[in-house]
């Protein structure tokens, strides 16, 4: 007979595979929404004003979704949500 879901049976989960709560998840989106704003906004700069290239922003485009499916995007996701921490003091 299986113990009650609410009962600790003594063992720890990772933090990897516990439940995640939603005001997890929105704080997530709430982070990296402003995130790629800047982001955008300082390409739209590099772009107007100094004179950045189109093929030039395709490529860090490009790059950064390539990036995002290697093993390095949740060590860098967890620098940026530092960043922001860090910036916001939360």
């Amino acid at each position: 007979m299986a113990a009650p879901p609410h009962m600790d049976d003594g063992r720890r989960t990772s933090r990897r595979h516990r439940r995640r709560t939603p005001g997890e998840e929105v704080t997530a989106l709430i982070i990296s929404v402003p995130v790629v704003v800047v982001l955008g906004a300082l390409a739209w700069v590099a772009w107007r004003y100094m004179g950045l290239r189109t093929w030039q922003a395709v490529l860090c485009l490009l790059l950064g979704f390539l990036l995002a499916a290697t093993t390095a995007a949740p060590a860098i996701r967890r620098a940026l949500v530092g960043i922001v921490r860090s910036l916001t003091g939360h």
